[in-house]
């Protein structure tokens, strides 16, 4: 393999999660709540990327995903176990940038599909490195399937016996969550804040969860750059829908645009529902641009690109396959990756 590239001063690999033991006891007390009530959760945000991925992030609000029908009684436990109280307000962190939408408008639905909630004594939470606030999402705002056991995993190192059995999201379901989420927002408009917070957890996940010490491609063999083989183990896990996304995303080729994305993942959930003899669900409606409405754009609309397909060749081996999307047929010779 071709490891011509040198990692980036100032970066550190981790072979287990970079947060001390004693700060993730003290981020876990939430979730450890829900589990001693008997409430499914899932580990979610930093906190999910640092204990479990090993990203070395700091961690911010504690961010917990729990079942839609749950979402109230979650929060209902927690504030009777631990110092914390729901708030009608939404924090300021995850409020979108001027220069995209005026109104500056939370990146969550605040009271609705996510509720907030803030320590009685922040300054104190601070200094003891507890989760000052905690945002309780029901499952859905993440597209995330909470109940099936195949898309979360255990923290290999629990700093309690009390916490040893909370929830994380598996790599896989991290990043299919995270792609569904990209093109469809928890709000029915694009959130510039939250849309750029994505993108660098997904990148996060890459650098130092997924490549080989930053590096995922493989240019020994010829001029295109092939995979490696934990990028292809981890895109078989992946639905269907979401390997286009993040195959462009490892060869570092430019993505599409949202509406090329979403039609593209629709088009692939089609064919894949066909295949399996499955009943297709309605497609979800795309987010608004703010910025454009305000100005009175219409989106932008670019010429189809040939779509990457994960195969396996007859000798066993995977490879990616650029091909056209079936309505794309007629014009495959005109189009580029």
């Amino acid at each position: 393999m071709n490891v011509s590239a040198t990692v980036p001063m100032g970066l550190h690999f981790f072979d287990k999660s970079p947060s001390w033991p004693s700060e993730q006891l003290a981020h876990l007390r939430p979730p450890t709540v829900l589990l001693q009530a008997g409430i499914p959760c899932v580990v979610w945000a930093e906190d999910a990327l640092s204990i479990v991925h090993r990203v070395p992030t700091v961690l911010f609000d504690t961010q917990i995903l729990v079942s839609d029908d749950d979402l109230h009684r979650a929060a209902h436990a927690i504030c009777s176990r631990l110092p914390y109280a729901m708030c009608h307000d939404d924090g300021p962190g995850w409020k979108d940038v001027r220069q995209f939408n005026k109104d500056l408008p939370h990146a969550f639905d605040i009271g609705g599909a996510t509720l907030f909630l803030r320590h009685h004594n922040p300054e104190w939470a601070r200094q003891h490195e507890i989760a000052e606030e905690i945002f309780l999402h029901a499952a859905s705002v993440f597209h995330f399937d909470i109940h099936d056991p195949s898309r979360t995993c255990l923290n290999p190192e629990p700093p309690s016996e009390e916490s040893r059995g909370v929830r994380f999201p598996t790599l896989a379901a991290f990043y299919d969550a995270l792609i569904a989420t990209q093109v469809y927002p928890p709000r029915p408009f694009i959130h510039r804040r939250f849309e750029c917070r994505m993108e660098s957890w997904i990148s996060y996940l890459t650098q130092y969860t997924l490549s080989d010490k930053g590096i995922c491609t493989d240019s020994s063999t010829g001029p295109d750059k092939v995979l490696i083989p934990a990028c292809l183990d981890l895109l078989e896990k992946l639905k269907p829908e979401n390997r286009p996304y993040l195959i462009r995303h490892l060869l570092d080729i430019k993505p599409l645009e949202r509406a090329e994305t979403a039609m593209e993942m629709e088009a692939i959930r089609a064919e894949e529902c066909r295949r399996l003899g499955l009943q297709l669900s309605p497609s979800r409606p795309l987010p608004y641009s703010p910025r454009h409405r305000a100005r009175g754009r219409d989106p932008i609309v670019l010429p189809p690109r040939l779509t990457p397909y994960l195969i396996r060749h007859s000798n066993g081996h995977r490879g990616i396959e650029w091909r056209p999307l079936a309505k794309y047929a007629s014009i495959a010779r005109t189009m580029l990756r």
